[in-house]
């Protein structure tokens, strides 16, 4: 097999990764950011996901004393991933709603405290050495070209196709959806109409983690040997795109497929070309670099919700 043929399976494939991480991180963060609570622990809620993920593959493991499972186990470990960080994400709401603290602060704080929580579950169940049984199969149909399988579809891709679709469907055409997005934008207006705005802040917390632990599961599948408490910051990246993608579902989607396409392409060419090696670190820069740039750009066109940050305190209409 030529090394055009390998680098293009290669990116291919990691393209459908990245998307699939991506996509979810930033409709994670738009969920919590269109009922006005800033979201920078999306980071820490997809390390918590991830974790879970590997606490779940591990009992089973030890449950069992098997090693090897079929792909379909990933369906339950995925909804536990889910339900562990939507439940982590709860002390974002605590603290966010209840004791109306500041947002980017408790987030960041979040962010620290889910690699705390990682590092002692892989302690626990990482079998002295810090790496958790994970004998689950992809889920996933793929075809053989050479060496290497080409995934046709998978209960990753599936997944965030059915979350970019129902979410969507959600926010832009039922009710519960405007009032959702009214919350961000005037939380006074939407009580003075009697709107639980409380409620719903709440409902986009838990929606944001347990859609952050899903990408997290994602990344645990993927590199299940090499976690060491962290997702490579790819929450952080998610925020970048979810602020570029202007809080909405479409852009923020089709944003993710060019920075996946980008970053599958630096980390894929990095190994398969020889000359670029030596520059492969550079190479996987270039995401990174093109947020940064983008968001200096269109920083005065944000259309960021109008009350995104603000603890909305009811006694002040």
């Amino acid at each position: 097999m030529s090394s055009l043929t390998q680098l293009s399976i290669n990116t291919y494939n990691h393209l459908i990764i990245f998307f699939c991480i991506f996509t979810l991180g930033g409709i994670s963060g738009m969920f919590s950011e269109k009922v006005g609570i800033v979201n920078i622990g999306i980071n820490g809620m997809m390390i918590v996901g991830a974790a879970s993920y590997l606490v779940f593959t591990d009992s089973l493991s030890k449950i069992t004393g098997e090693t090897a499972f079929s792909g379909w186990w990933q369906i339950p470990a995925t909804l536990f991933a889910s339900l562990c960080a939507a439940a982590f994400a709860l002390l974002h709401g605590f603290a966010t709603i209840k004791l109306k603290s500041d947002h980017t602060i408790s987030g960041f704080a979040l962010n620290l405290l889910a690699f705390g929580i990682a590092i002692i579950l892989l302690d626990f169940f990482g079998n002295g050495n810090r790496k958790p049984t994970m004998g689950v199969r992809e889920l996933h149909y793929a075809v053989e070209v050479g060496a290497q399988a080409v995934d046709v579809i998978s209960w990753k891709l599936v997944v965030t196709i059915a979350i970019i679709v129902i979410s969507a469907f959600a926010l832009y055409k039922t009710k519960w959806g405007l009032r959702f997005r009214a919350i961000g934008e005037n939380p006074q207006a939407a009580d003075v109409a009697g709107i639980n705005v409380n409620k719903y802040k709440w409902e986009g917390i838990i929606l944001s983690g347990a859609i952050a632990g899903i990408a997290g599961a994602v990344f645990a599948q993927w590199t299940p040997g090499s976690f060491n408490g962290e997702v490579r910051g790819f929450g952080y990246l998610a925020l970048a795109i979810m602020i570029m993608g202007q809080w909405n579902i479409f852009i923020i989607t089709s944003i993710s497929f060019v920075f996946s396409f980008l970053y599958a392409l630096s980390s894929s060419s990095g190994v398969f070309i020889d000359p670029l090696k030596p520059y492969s670190p550079l190479l996987e820069m270039t995401p990174y670099v093109l947020s940064l740039v983008v968001i200096m750009v269109t920083s005065k066109r944000s259309h960021a919700p109008a009350a995104s940050g603000i603890s909305y305190d009811k006694s002040t209409r």
